[in-house]
């Protein structure tokens, strides 16, 4: 699904690309993205697969500003919205809503809807919503939004696509109701926050973390929690700087690529641990995949945070989930019934819909009788396939027992 979003990223930085540039796409081509660059890697990685451009044959242009239109684009493209917000903006056209003739218009109206574009955002760029939640944007707002983006900004808008809300827009897109979530939360570093880590980042990883305004601190806790932001030289984060084209590059290839991302900063149990004997190397292209036997062993630890208790007659599942799960997957839970002669789903715990809250939490779900729990791992740099699979059995005393998994629901 990830690759499937991101194709069109090119769209969007083909806008400063001159005609006639270069075909040949080597990093080799930029002169002033030099291998020694502390942005090499992720410009390469982008550049090389096809997602960026440059502003001439031979030039990046590493230094110069990001417009908050540009962000907007980007972001509504790795949503798979692409398509919704030409919609909107042919929509917006054929309803003479001011500013509607602007390439960003959409992007600007699907951000909105998905109030990634808060009331905040509204009242800061000057922005109108009419009755039927229409954007409208005047000349001032024009120059106000189509402006370079600070740092500050940038963060908390890719972090509030983490996690943004509206069922109705999502499914306008191209993501089907049965694929991953398709709003952003995938790229969340195992599905979710612990709290514990953000007071570690704010005390020991973001050195200027009193300068950041109180409003935005949590937006930098989530990227740097994700690997995404962690600051210069000295571990600041420098929220008030505009943000420049080589920072946008690694803040991309960090959220598409997780070997891009910096460390994990949770303490993972041993076993959920990855390391480069963990995978089969495909002779199909080279691809890795994550060894079934080393999915099932993190699965079965977090099993270990599963347990049933039989009262009045019905069975409890208790799941104390934490997150363990290693960058580049998510886990999901899904409990069911025996109920006479039929099977029905008691309660699913979705990592990848559940971000509003935090690692560890609890879940309970009845069980009337008998029935099953199914762990399942999801590999994201493979649009969300499942790597492994373990089933529990619930008995009627309560006991949970391994089993072979033969099919999934």
């Amino acid at each position: 699904m990830l690759k499937k979003c991101i194709i069109s990223f090119a769209l969007m930085f083909a806008l400063v690309m001159p005609a006639g540039a270069e075909s040949v796409r080597s990093i080799n081509n930029f002169k002033d993205v030099p291998e020694a660059s502390w942005y090499y890697p992720y410009v390469k990685r982008l550049y090389e697969d096809g997602l960026i451009n440059g502003v001439a044959d031979d030039l990046y242009a590493p230094d110069s500003t990001v417009k908050t239109t540009e962000v907007a684009a980007l972001i509504t493209r790795y949503l798979g919205l692409e398509y919704t917000a030409r919609k909107r903006r042919d929509n917006m056209i054929k309803n003479n809503i001011e500013g509607s003739g602007l390439w960003y218009s959409g992007y600007v109206q699907v951000l909105r809807e998905l109030y990634i574009l808060d009331d905040d955002y509204v009242e800061q760029f000057r922005l109108r919503i009419n009755d039927m939640g229409t954007v409208s944007i005047s000349g001032e707002a024009a120059g106000l939004i189509d402006a370079p983006v600070k740092r500050m900004d940038m963060v908390k808008l890719i972090a509030k696509s983490f996690e943004m809300r509206n069922i109705n827009i999502l499914k306008s897109g191209s993501l089907l109701p049965w694929e991953l979530s398709g709003n952003g939360n995938e790229f969340i570093t195992g599905g979710g926050y612990d709290r514990a880590v953000f007071d570690w980042i704010a005390w020991n990883k973001i050195t200027d973390y009193q300068e950041i305004p109180e409003d935005y601190k949590i937006y930098f806790l989530k990227l740097a929690y994700n690997g995404i932001i962690g600051g210069n030289e000295n571990g600041q984060v420098l929220p008030q700087d505009n943000l420049k084209r080589s920072e946008l590059a690694k803040i991309i290839a960090a959220v598409l690529y997780f070997d891009l991302r910096d460390g994990d900063l949770r303490e993972l149990p041993e076993v959920c641990a990855l390391k480069p004997e963990d995978y089969i190397i495909s002779g199909a292209g080279g691809a890795k995949y994550l060894k079934k036997e080393k999915a099932e062993q993190i699965l079965r630890e977090q099993a270990k945070n599963i347990s049933a208790s039989v009262s009045g007659g019905n069975i409890n599942i208790k799941v104390e989930q934490k997150n363990i799960v290693p960058p580049g997957f998510i886990n999901e839970i899904y409990i069911y019934k025996y109920d006479g002669a039929f099977t029905s789903e008691a309660g699913k715990i979705n990592c990848a819909s559940n971000t509003g809250e935090y690692f560890p939490r609890e879940n309970n779900i009845i069980v009337a009788g008998t029935g099953y729990v199914y762990l399942v791992l999801r590999d994201l740099s493979r649009n969300g396939e499942i790597a492994g699979a373990v089933k529990l059995n619930i008995g009627g005393d309560g006991s949970l027992t391994d089993s072979p998994v033969y099919y999934l629901p």
